[in-house]
């Protein structure tokens, strides 16, 4: 875990300062919308023995400038707060986890290995890795809980002799886009049915080919890209930035790989069915679901501190490395509190509901094809304004299924454009605090991001419309 000076925690003071100003700029231009966006609001009514949602304007709700430039530290105060502090705990405390694991020297040593096993088989590797993560996004839900993952896969991405955007790309593109193209997920499609009245998980006969191309896809790029790297590594958008991060992380140069790891091995691995275990508990118990992340973070934890003692360290020391983590993962809380403030300058302002009715409007005058795409447009559109899974379920499937009966498609392709529209912009779009932690590990710009993902989100892009058609035409 690196920490120069010129880095902020283990960010990139350029990549930080830049993701600030663009974050700084989208809440902006957010708090000021609410100046000339007409306010309104959805109310439930009951109608013929049924509840419905209709548009109502509501007084002009005009967010004054002191709001406006105290919205980061406002955002904990608005209905996402609780959701807002429990992400910056989550973050901070498995990074206070992981520095404990680095400097014991155990994540260290395990890299080496890692590589050393598949030096001669890399893409077996690129596959294998793509495979589980998207697994784990695909079947569980998970997203967040894997992040921190970045931090162990850009040191093997260097070296296998590849760049940092693959380390970065191999969690983190594998898992949002298993995400997306879930086939059990149930913060997605489990709410979005739900409130669709549909069966739970019904139509797994679509969801399942569209898990395994959208996986061979990210496969076939990330194969690509790193034979192109690997042939000319001045192709790499990161060259010149790596050079240096390389020289940081040349960790044939610090680690002792005679350290015995058999102890803390086995902590991680008990740990690692923990966390399988909440994953688990969340799809089928309530209350383990509401607190999965609390859960997630006491046993990265429990993992930190047990690697750090069963490799010999003393309390203080691992203490020590637990607070470097938090200095280090620090800079985070600002980016997330920023991230947070687009989505909140839209609630106070009262103008969600007034983009939400506009839009409805609009794709009830089209075809049933391409009432499908603009359904997926929306729900992409959406998602840059709510990144949140579950949370742009609720706000958008209520008004949407209905709506969907009117145009003659099917509840189910509303909930299949909702995964689409949520999922893969995931991981393209910049209000997602997310996405800038994971990259910014990397030391990657957003810009850098955008022109090595952008390629694959048009590929994938396509196939989402193309699957739209089909479940118009086969009334999925």
């Amino acid at each position: 875990m690196p920490n120069t000076k010129s880095r902020i925690g283990l960010i990139e003071t350029k990549v930080f300062l830049t993701t600030i100003l663009i974050l700084g700029t989208l809440y902006i231009f957010a708090g000021f919308a609410s100046h000339f966006i007409p306010a309104g609001r959805y109310l439930e009514q009951t109608v013929n023995d049924k509840t419905i949602k209709i548009y109502t304007k509501i007084t002009q709700t005009p967010i004054p400038i002191w709001k406006i430039i105290a919205a980061p530290f406002l955002s904990v105060t608005g209905k996402n707060g609780i959701k807002i502090v429990t992400l910056i705990l989550f973050i901070v405390l498995i990074g206070g986890s992981f520095s404990i694991m680095y400097k014991s020297g155990i994540l260290p040593v395990f890299v080496l290995r890692v590589v050393a096993r598949f030096s001669g088989r890399k893409i077996l590797f690129i596959v294998l890795t793509v495979f589980i993560f998207s697994l784990l996004g695909a079947g569980f839900g998970c997203f967040e809980e894997l992040m921190p993952m970045v931090i162990i896969f850009v040191p093997i991405a260097y070296r296998m002799g590849w760049d940092s955007i693959t380390g970065v790309a191999l969690p983190l593109l594998s898992t949002g886009f298993g995400f997306s193209a879930a086939m059990f997920n149930p913060f997605t499609i489990g709410t979005a049915q739900k409130l669709a009245d549909l069966p739970l998980f019904s139509g797994l006969y679509l969801r399942v080919p569209i898990f395994l191309i959208t996986t061979t896809i990210v496969i076939l790029y990330l194969i690509y890209y790193t034979r192109r790297i690997e042939n000319d590594p001045t192709k790499s958008l990161m060259y010149e930035t790596d050079r240096n991060l390389k020289q940081e992380l040349a960790l044939e140069q610090t680690v002792d790989q005679n350290i015995t790891i058999r102890g803390p091995i086995i902590v991680m691995a008990i740990c690692f069915v923990l966390l399988i275990s909440v994953v688990l508990g969340g799809i089928v118990i309530p209350i383990i679901k509401e607190y999965s992340f609390p859960l997630i973070a006491l046993v990265f934890l429990i993992m930190g501190f047990g690697v750090g003692f069963a490799s010999g360290n003393k309390f203080k020391a691992v203490f020590k490395y637990f607070g470097k983590g938090l200095l280090d993962f620090s800079p985070t809380i600002i980016i997330i509190l920023m991230a947070a403030s687009t989505g909140y300058m839209i609630e106070i302002g009262n103008i969600m509901d007034t983009l939400l009715f506009h839009i409805s409007n609009f794709i009830q005058g089209t075809s049933k094809g391409m009432a499908a795409i603009l359904l997926y447009f929306f729900q992409m559109t959406m998602n840059f304004l709510v990144p949140s899974g579950t949370g742009l379920a609720i706000l958008t499937i209520p008004i949407m299924a209905p709506l969907a009966d009117l145009i003659g498609i099917s509840r189910q392709t509303v909930v299949l454009a909702y995964q689409f529209g949520d999922g893969f912009s995931n991981i393209i779009w910049p209000t997602n605090p997310l996405l800038h932690i994971a990259i910014g590990f990397g030391s990657v710009s957003y810009k850098n991001w955008v022109k090595w993902i952008l390629p694959i989100q048009l590929c994938l892009f396509i196939v989402c419309c193309l699957f739209l058609l089909l479940a118009v035409a086969i009334n999925y």
